[in-house]
């Protein structure tokens, strides 16, 4: 029997759960059982957990609080820790430092600080530090409590489980509970620390709100980015695609091309590059490979598909690969901007888009509806039109979370377009060329 067993309840959360199980096992700590209760995912997340070889309950119907108590009835342990899939604890003592308040006979429970990180939202880095403060507090009144981060003796449970019908709040329900009794106390340690994206309110006046957060973030600095979501910490690989064709390559094609080869050889940060190439072709470009780049056989599906074929047939062929982000490039494309890979990688490392690629705004568009011809904007005229229309250059430059792949569900609350503004960058050599 292990003394502490963590639950991990999950929904989708494949943008987060290898992190967060990878600082678990990091953890000095190291009597603890980590089980699973997945709540229908239909992302990557029970793929990835698959890996960790970790128990895995499903459940159709999700209650939080019924979802803890399923998991520790099924799994002896002296302590329950809860942990949110999308918490990363923050050090390698925080399993350690959570467990150590019950030395205390009379502490029955204990949750730690949560932190934002450098891409919260203003309501949610408000909430967090005004919620979770430096100093450590023992509750024997104050049912406040949160399992995100949150340890709680068994004993204590199979005495008082949490409400199975409660659909949120179900920790601070178990808390008043607890506290009701007039014999326990429940400890806040913040030395128990995990960054967690989410807050706890949600509308709230957006300019009041971001003078409060600005006024917070001059009073204290804060390391706002787990060391495993660093850019440097991230597994980058690319995947480059290209023919060779009837057409004589110009002297543009080669330049551009070999550029791109050798930046993506050069540059540390990409892991691995995967080549959807004839060998010729490399040779005609005069570019010498190393062993960061592996070829990958053009299979019949993708011979002439669509750029959501050739990254789907990339995840199925990579899928038991470990990688965080793949960059898609095409050599079709002749010209590319000043700085385009560190412009991709910046975007990355400065929100969780699931796509980041370069745009071109489109200055003529027509709109075909019922037989009717709308211009949506026009270069005779001004202001037609207060939108903005961009059409999107994968092949310049584009990088993807490797995750996202496995649906292609993309939107513009995940999709980040760099914008470029000069028509040359749209120009391919299969459809123009010296």
């Amino acid at each position: 029997m292990n003394e502490t067993l963590i639950i991990i309840r999950t929904k989708n959360e494949d943008r987060w759960i290898k992190h967060t199980i990878e600082k678990v096992r990091q953890q000095t700590y190291k009597d603890y059982k980590i089980v699973i209760v997945d709540n229908l995912s239909t992302d990557r997340t029970i793929e990835i957990v698959k890996k960790y070889k970790l128990p895995v309950i499903k459940i159709k119907q999700f209650f939080p609080g019924k979802a803890i108590n399923l998991a520790y009835s099924k799994f002896k342990s002296k302590y329950v820790v809860c942990l949110s899939a999308h918490c990363i604890p923050e050090n390698n003592n925080w399993l350690k430092n959570l467990i150590k308040n019950f030395k205390n006979k009379k502490t029955v429970a204990v949750y730690g600080k949560q932190l934002p990180i450098y891409n919260t939202s203003d309501a949610n880095y408000r909430d967090l530090k005004i919620v979770f403060g430096n100093d450590r507090k023992i509750q024997k009144k104050d049912y406040f409590f949160h399992n995100a981060n949150s340890a709680i003796r068994r004993s204590i449970l199979n005495k008082y489980p949490f409400d199975d019908k409660a659909t949120n709040i179900e920790d601070r329900i178990w808390a008043k509970k607890i506290v009701d009794q007039n014999k326990y106390q429940i400890v806040y340690d913040p030395t128990a620390s995990v960054y967690h994206h989410h807050g706890l309110h949600q509308n709230n006046n957006k300019k009041r709100l971001n003078g409060v957060v600005n006024i917070m973030k001059n009073i204290e600095f804060d390391n706002l980015v787990p060391e495993e979501l660093m850019i440097k910490n991230q597994n980058i690989c690319a995947c480059v695609i290209g023919r060779l064709t009837e057409n004589k390559i110009s002297n543009t094609y080669i330049k551009t091309n070999k550029t791109l080869l050798e930046e993506l050889k050069r540059d540390k940060r990409i892991k691995k590059v995967y080549l959807i190439i004839d060998k010729e072709l490399i040779k005609k470009l005069g570019f010498k490979t190393n062993k960061k780049f592996v070829y990958i056989k053009r299979s019949k599906e993708i011979e002439r598909s669509e750029i959501k074929d050739i990254l789907k047939f990339l995840y199925k062929t990579l899928l038991r690969k470990n990688i965080d982000y793949m960059g898609y490039f095409n050599l079709d494309y002749i010209n590319r901007p000043k700085n385009y890979l560190d412009k991709l990688l910046d975007t990355i490392s400065e929100d969780f888009h699931s796509v980041v690629t370069f745009a071109e705004k489109i200055n003529n568009l027509w709109l075909e509806e019922k037989n009717t011809l709308t211009n949506k904007t026009t270069q005779l005229e001004q202001n037609l039109s207060q939108t903005s229309y961009y059409t999107s250059l994968y092949g310049i430059g584009s990088m993807f979370f490797y995750n996202s792949l496995k649906q292609l569900n993309f939107n513009k609350s995940n999709t980040f377009l760099i914008k470029i503004n000069s028509s040359k960058y749209s120009l391919r050599f299969s459809q123009s060329y010296d």
